[in-house]
Order: C-alpha cells, then structure tokens, then sequence
C-alpha cells in the first residue's frame, strides 16, 4: 500500500469485489494484522493442542509432541501456502466455495463449499466444546464446588458442558452481530493473550518446574493406553477397537497425529473475511500463510515445555479402571481431568497451575469467537449465490452493523445442536466425534482447492502472492498429505464413532446433489453490474445514516 491512501486501496478493494460480481455489503475496515489474527485465533496452540495433548500422549508417548508436531508443520505448511496463492487470486468471501468454482465449475464449487460447510460446523462445535469444559473445570468448578461438567442436565442428552457452551455460543453470536470491529479487535487481543500464556508457561515451567515423572524418552513412540477398549455396533455392523498399545508403533504414533493436525485448522478463515479486509489480496494470503507459520514456531515451544516436565502418568492413564478416580484421569477415558491442568499444577502448585489454566480457558473462548466469525462469512456467501435450503434468510446482511446476522445465527445454532447429537450418541467421546469431522471435511475442501490450483491454470494470471516455479512441488505434496489424513481420521480410535455421521452426511449429500444441485444450483451469481452494485452499497450507507440519526 505504499504511496497510496487507505481510501485508495479500498476502492482498489471495491473494484476488485464488483469484478467478482458482488456488492461491498460487508464493513471494509479489517487491517492486514486483524486479518492474521483471526486465523491464528482459530488456529488456537491453546485450544487443539491442549485438549487433545492427552491424546497424544495414549497413542504416542512424547513422540506426538517431539516428533509428531514438526512431522505435521511440514506438510500444513505446504498447504497454507499453497491456499495463500489462490487466495490472492480472488479475494471474496467463501473463499474456498468461490475458488473452485471459478477454477473448474460450478460442481466442483458446490462439494467444496458443503465439505468446508459441514467442517465449519464440526470446528465451532469442537472448540466451543473443548472451551466450555475447560471453563468449567478451571472457573466454574472452582466457584461452585461441583463437578459441572459431568453433570447431567438431562439424562443422556444434554450436560453441564453443554450448558456452559450453549451461553458462551450465544455471547460470541452477540459480539459478531455487533460488527467487524469489535471482531477485529477482540482477535487482535487474543493474539497477544496467546503468547502471553504461552510466555508465562515457558518462563514458570522452566523456573519452577519438577523433574520429569513420566518415564517417558522424549523420541521414542510408546503408547501409553493399555486399557482402552471400544465396542462400535450399528445395526449389522461391529466393529471393536483396542487400546493403542495393541496397536504396531508406527500406525499408532500416525494416529496420534490428531492433536496437531486438528489444531492446524480453520486458517481458511483469513480468506472468508476477505470482504472486510483492506488490501485483501495480498493480506488475506498472508494472513492465511503466516497464521500457521507462527502457530508452528509458538505451538512447539510451549508443547516442549510441558512435554520436558511431566509427572507420574499413572492417575491420568491408569492399567486399570478398577478403583480409578474418574476425576483424575485422563480425558482421554472421559474423567474430568485433562492432562494439561495436571501437567501445570504438578510444576506450578495448585492455585498457579490452576490460574494458568484458567488462562488457556480463555483463550479458547477467543478461539470460538473467531470460528463462528470465519464459519458465518462462508455460510453467508454460499448463501448469497443460493447454495442451499433457507438462503434467501441466511444471506440477508445486517443494515445497521453490516455484518451476516442471519448467517452467524445458523452456524451457532447447528453447532450446538450438532454437539448434542454427538454427546447422545457418544457421550463422553463428543469431543473427539467433532474434532475429527472438522479436520476431515475442512481438508477434503482444502485438498480439492489445492488439487484445482495444481490440475487449472487460468486463475494464475491473477494472483499476486505467488510460489514461483515450487507451486506446483508443493501444492503435490499438500494433496499427499490430505489424502494421509483422510485415511488416518476416518479410523475410529480413542471410541471416536466420526465415521457413522461422515458417511450420513456424504450419502445425504449425494441424494441432495442429484436430485437438486446439479441441474438448478447456478454456482456464482453476477449480482449486478457496476451502477447497480453501486446502489446497493448506496442502500447500504443511507441505511446507516439514518440508523445512527434516529
């Protein structure tokens, strides 16, 4: 932007919108570090990989962190750099939806746009879950003297966890509908809230912290589940899975790969506020790149520090459930525990490590602020171009904050309804049901645009963020490893029934495809052209006028 006015590349970024079709009914005001920030927010090193550390350490042992978190750094990576190229070719909202559309056709656009949908859901829903039960666990618990996260509002159907994420869902609805602004602004907050835990972790962990316990080696892989055991029946079909060490070492350490690779989702999200962004095309590419660049750098250091300090594990992951205190070990085997508060209190004491970890609670509720945020721009322009049922309702945009209101609603509500249904069919395993979905289905919708950008040659004459002559090497090895995790977490582990809600949804899409989409959806709408894209931000702005003279 150099030698040019903010208004200057605003217009520019009006230009570029009308070309694409569309009006700039969305507020423009969101810089080039908001952009970052709310993709690194989604990203979350204090969300996946806190929640799911546990995880790692059934399938893996230390290997997860030491070795599993760089492993997965390379290939993601790759990814993001290869989304940032196309990104900067079409600065839109739905990015994703709109790039393979233009890309290919319309068919391959509307299966990107319900696979990044439906991983969209699963990722509100996932985080929104994992934040609600560390909230309870470090603030509410301690307030109330009760184990609220395991108690049952409604028996099967619906806990404390779920409650406390059904009111934190309806305040992030609340402080989206509000404006960009105060989005943008609560994310560059959760920036800095980041690598403040992460600092004070670091720093106290290596001041105070107590000699490792585990009897763990750092790179060797040893699973240290011996007791899990899970019987998936539906119907006709049984499929029963062991504990991890019944598992050979490598697969097991693959499947361990969960906890990072979960946590490197959602960096989409710097390309669906594109419409809000300023200097959008080279920002939101950046944004989309260096989000998992400084995750990558954050997220290790602060796992080294906690995996380099361990104690006994054997609460946590006990030989036996016979007379196991069920609020102690891991989450892994659905007790109230979670194996990064132990980590910080066995180092830090009781009132410390839990005050830390009150800290990560937090940061996960910024997480969730930008994941609805993100989801509602995506479900907001699939709506706008008609892609599925209600859009007519879920592409109005709000005349007095200027943001997709409607859109914001419909994520929050199917998010939570969705996690109900995941507790009532796998109650304690619900965490790790939606985590899986998002990460598949959100890079299925990666790996087709990806795919698209490598096979397709005409949107390069429009990007400005570029790869020079390694795009394609490295859009090749993102596709591998998409391909890899589709396999890896579609296998039901840890009592992860995912599969059953995956194959419904991809069967029901294809019904819904053949007998609807293919013929009568039109895939990206021209909406007017240049005066009347005009008169429509003009509707915009008197509307606001009058909105703030009343």
């Amino acid at each position: 932007m150099q030698g040019r006015s903010r208004d200057d590349v605003i217009r520019e970024d009006v230009r570029d919108l009308h070309q694409l079709g569309y009006a700039q009914e969305l507020f423009r005001t969101m810089g080039g570090f908001s952009n970052f920030a709310i993709s690194f927010s989604i990203i979350s090193i204090l969300t996946g990989a806190v929640i799911l550390y546990d995880y790692g350490l059934a399938w893996a042992g230390k290997a997860a962190v030491m070795l599993g978190w760089p492993l997965v750094t390379v290939f993601v990576v790759c990814i993001a750099a290869s989304m940032a190229e196309i990104a900067s070719a079409y600065p839109t909202a739905g990015g994703l939806y709109y790039w393979a559309s233009k890309m290919k056709n319309k068919n391959w656009g509307w299966w990107t746009a319900w696979f990044n949908l439906l991983g969209q859901f699963a990722i509100v829903a996932g985080i929104n879950y994992a934040a609600a039960g560390f909230i309870n666990a470090t603030i509410v618990d301690r307030l109330t003297g009760g184990v609220f996260n395991t108690t049952e509002i409604v028996p099967g159907l619906l806990n404390g966890q779920l409650v406390t994420m059904g009111i934190l869902m309806l305040v992030q609805l609340a402080m989206n509908i509000a404006g960009i602004n105060l989005v943008a602004l609560l994310n560059q907050v959760s920036v800095w809230w980041h690598i403040a835990i992460v600092g004070a972790v670091v720093v106290l962990v290596g001041l105070l912290g107590k000699a490792d316990q585990s009897g763990l080696d750092l790179f060797a892989v040893k699973p240290v589940d011996s007791i899990g055991f899970w019987d998936n029946t539906f119907g006709p079909i049984s499929l029963n899975y062991g504990a991890a060490t019944t598992y050979a070492p490598f697969l097991a350490f693959f499947f361990s790969l969960l906890q990072a690779n979960w946590t490197y989702t959602g960096y989409d999200a710097s390309a669906h506020v594109a419409e809000e962004t300023i200097g959008a095309r080279v920002s939101s590419a950046w944004g989309v790149f260096l989000s998992v660049a400084v995750s990558a750098v954050v997220g290790y250091v602060f796992l080294v520090a906690l995996t380099l300090h361990t104690p006994d594990l054997s609460t946590l992951f006990p030989a036996s459930f016979d007379g196991a205190d069920a609020a102690t070990y891991s989450q892994y085997y659905f007790g109230g525990g979670v194996a990064v508060i132990s980590i910080l209190i066995y180092n830090l004491g009781d009132f410390l490590g839990n005050l830390i970890a009150a800290g990560i609670a937090i940061a996960m509720a910024f997480c969730g602020l930008s994941s609805v945020a993100a989801a509602g721009r995506m479900l907001y322009a699939f709506a706008r171009d008609d892609g599925l049922p209600g859009s007519g309702w879920l592409k109005v945009v709000s005349h007095r904050y200027r943001t997709p209101a409607n859109s914001l609603i419909g994520i929050v509500v199917v998010a939570w309804l969705f996690t109900v249904a995941a507790f009532y069919v796998g109650t304690g395993t619900a965490v790790i049901i939606v985590t899986a979905i998002s990460t598949i289905f959100l890079y299925a919708a990666y790996g087709l645009v990806i795919y698209l950008g490598i096979t397709t040659e005409g949107w390069l004459q429009h990007r400005v963020w570029s790869l020079g002559r390694w795009s394609k090497i490295i859009g090749w090895v993102s596709v591998f490893w998409v391909i890899v995790l589709m396999g890896l977490f579609s296998f039901p582990t840890s009592g992860n029934i995912s599969w059953p809600f995956m194959v419904a949804a991809v069967v029901l899409l294809i019904v819904y495809y053949f007998g609807w989409a293919r013929t009568r959806f039109k895939g990206p709408q021209i909406h007017g052209g240049e005066a009347q894209l005009s008169e429509i931000e003009k509707e915009f702005e008197q509307a606001a006028e009058e909105l703030a003279g009343a």
